[in-house]
């Protein structure tokens, strides 16, 4: 089954084959039929999300024998894309349960991630309960929401309380996971924390895009964490193990912006079929007939081809890492995933907005209605951009070729 995501040869196809033939075309058509409506009433996507748990959207990579879908890390992206295509907002919700559920995959042995899986398994979504939000003046630093898990020895539980700002898509997700102290040991462990007493999720993010990916505060108020749900850390890695762990979210979030800019795609044809009127000083009768807006339509379709395959190059490199994990090529091919990804960010965060305004030019006055909401692609491609600007990676693929230079082994390279 071909699990390649470009789909340059026909850029009006609404999803990929694979999306068809896992039985998630009907769903991601709604979901994008009513993309903009959502977006006009800021209404949240909970009937959209629990259509595609129950489809089993969160267990696409676990084994068919696992109860999942078995499809390959690039067949997930591919997937993703499409679902980006139909509302951004909803495929960047699930980011975070799909990287824990690949970390998993790759320490299935280990007894927390083996819970992970098992919650996927039954069509449940996992957030994180731990954020990078303390900022000092050296900049951002790690902290942990449950900093510590207090034994009850009353109840026989955990209890542990925190916030975690900018939670994205913790709204809609069903446990979380995360790092604390054991106060007994006075040790580092993992925990699962299923959603229930305690745990509210608030929506208070304002951003100016993707405002629907439930990014508000989590807070935890004397939650119960049962202690069969609290692990050991996983092993330190080898010391000639690749440290490069987090490529995942950055590809993730490029493949998003790939998946918007199809849709603009999309927007670009029914905008220019369906405009009536002309400019006045315009050379055809109908705007369709018009070859100045005949060759922005090209221009949109050809950029927005050059940034999906871009974008397949990298997710083919993270695909190449986990084909060699494990390997003594994991190093050098996890080193190639990250450059990669660092790259595909520079040029598709600069010119995907581009394409998104052009949008806005083709349409003109009949494109500025808020009831379309063409808007939106433009500003949800800037907040997704935003996340580790590319001023960071540019630098870096630049210190990378005069010298050497490595990718930082925190979030988002």
């Amino acid at each position: 089954m071909a699990e390649t995501s470009t789909q340059a040869a026909n850029p009006n196809a609404r999803v990929s084959a694979l999306s068809a033939s896992l039985g998630l075309a009907a769903t991601i058509d709604e979901i994008a039929a009513t993309a903009a409506q959502r977006e006009r009433e800021q209404r949240l996507p909970h009937e959209a999300i629990a259509a595609l748990k129950a489809l089993g959207f969160g267990a696409l990579r676990l084994p068919v024998e696992d109860g999942g879908h078995g499809v390959s890390l690039s067949g997930l992206f591919t997937v993703a894309r499409d679902l980006a295509a139909a509302d951004s907002n909803i495929a960047h919700a699930f980011r975070n349960h799909l990287w824990q559920v690949e970390a998993a995959l790759q320490r299935r042995e280990h007894p927390f991630h083996a819970h992970v899986l098992d919650l996927a398994r039954q069509r449940k979504t996992v957030g994180l309960s731990f954020v990078e939000s303390d900022a000092t003046a050296a900049g951002a630093r790690s902290s942990r929401v449950l900093s510590r898990l207090e034994w009850d020895a009353g109840k026989q539980v955990y209890l542990g309380s925190g916030d975690k700002v900018y939670a994205t898509g913790n709204l809609y997700n069903d446990a979380f996971v995360g790092q604390a102290i054991e106060s007994r040991a006075n040790a580092t462990v993992q925990y699962v924390l299923e959603r229930g007493p305690g745990v509210a999720t608030e929506d208070d993010w304002r951003g100016f895009g993707q405002r629907l990916t439930g990014s508000g505060t989590a807070r935890f108020r004397d939650v119960v964490v049962r202690p069969e749900h609290v692990y050991p850390p996983d092993p330190p890695k080898a010391p000639d193990a690749a440290p490069w762990g987090f490529t995942f979210h950055q590809v993730y979030l490029t493949n998003c912006i790939a998946g918007i800019v199809r849709r603009v795609v999309q927007d670009a044809v029914d905008v220019l079929r369906t405009r009536q009127r002309n400019f006045y000083h315009g050379e055809a009768a109908q705007p369709a007939d018009e070859p100045a807006l005949q060759a922005l339509l090209g221009r949109i379709r050809a950029y927005a081809a050059s940034i999906e395959a871009t974008a397949d190059r990298a997710v083919q490199t993270l695909q190449d890492a986990l084909t060699h994990h494990g390997t003594p090529d994991e190093y050098a091919s996890t080193l190639a995933a990250t450059l990669t990804a660092s790259e595909a960010k520079v040029v598709i965060d600069d010119l995907a907005p581009q394409v998104a305004s052009w949008l806005i030019d083709l349409g003109s006055g009949s494109a500025v209605s808020s009831v379309a909401a063409l808007d939106r692609h433009w500003r949800n491609i800037k907040v997704i951009a935003s996340h580790n600007p590319r001023l960071y990676k540019e630098r870096l693929l630049g210190q990378n070729l005069l010298n050497g230079q490595l990718p930082p082994t925190g979030a988002f390279f």
